[in-house]
């Protein structure tokens, strides 16, 4: 069976239908210089697209921690490290959860690849472009498919909406190394796929996203978030994919402290 998919990672959408996660949101990666902590439980949407899962939902652990020291953490599975000291600028090591998938999971996945739900190593770079803005970038090793994927993209954060809201929106694009395309959306007819299909690598998806915190009060907090994800070409052609247009979305209830 499918590990639950990262719904905040736009960067792995592409590839295991985030963030997501992708993901995944929906933010690229923790928010950018955030020390906001808190801990709780959101409904969110399956990635459905990518992977084949049933669109469900699900309830699912809702936490994101940064310390002192640089560290952070979040419930899409990314943990990572702010190492920059210069004021408009962070860049850090990344280490990302990823998803497994057996051929056997479902009769849509005959004469695919079997992939390893090994984490995946890379690194990201913010570049502050206004006080609001931001410039994310972040790219990875899959140590499943042994290829590369990145991803660029732009975070803005609304300010002044309303008292206690806090709302940001984000547009990216998620590239995948042949490898990594071939893994996830290769099929086989000898192996009892529908039909051959080898994948090249290039655009794995397009994305935008939003995410929504409503304070209630000092300690408790509302979060929210959308994603709309459209797949590139080659993913899309797979006989795995039955969707090029996709949206999940995640609302949960937190405590912070």
């Amino acid at each position: 069976m499918n590990k639950p998919s990262l719904f905040l990672l736009p960067l792995l959408l592409a590839v295991a239908g985030t963030a997501a996660a992708a993901d995944n949101t929906a933010t690229l990666m923790m928010p950018d210089g955030s020390s906001d902590m808190y801990v709780g439980a959101a409904i969110a949407t399956r990635t459905a697209a990518g992977d084949g899962e049933r669109r469900a939902t699900a309830l699912r652990p809702l936490f994101q921690i940064q310390w002192s020291n640089g560290i952070f953490a979040s419930a899409t599975g990314v943990v990572g490290m702010h190492l920059s000291g210069t004021p408009g600028v962070e860049y850090g090591p990344l280490l990302l959860d990823s998803n497994a998938r057996n051929p056997r999971d479902s009769r849509r996945f005959a004469g695919t690849h079997e992939i390893d739900g090994t984490p995946d190593a890379g690194g990201f770079y913010n570049y502050f472009l206004g006080t609001n803005t931001h410039l994310l970038v972040n790219a990875v090793y899959d140590s499943s498919a042994h290829g590369l994927r990145g991803q660029f993209g732009v975070q803005k954060r609304l300010s002044s909406l309303a008292p206690h809201h806090t709302v940001s929106v984000s547009a990216s694009v998620a590239l995948a190394s042949s490898p990594v395309m071939r893994e996830w959306y290769e099929v086989s007819a000898a192996a009892g796929g529908k039909r051959d299909y080898r994948p090249s690598g290039g655009v794995a998806s397009l994305n935008a996203g939003a995410n929504w915190n409503w304070a209630l009060s000092s300690k408790w907090l509302v979060s929210s978030s959308v994603t709309a994800t459209r797949l590139g070409g080659a993913a899309t052609d797979s006989p795995v994919v039955e969707r090029r247009n996709f949206i999940t979305w995640s609302s949960g209830l937190a405590y912070r402290f």
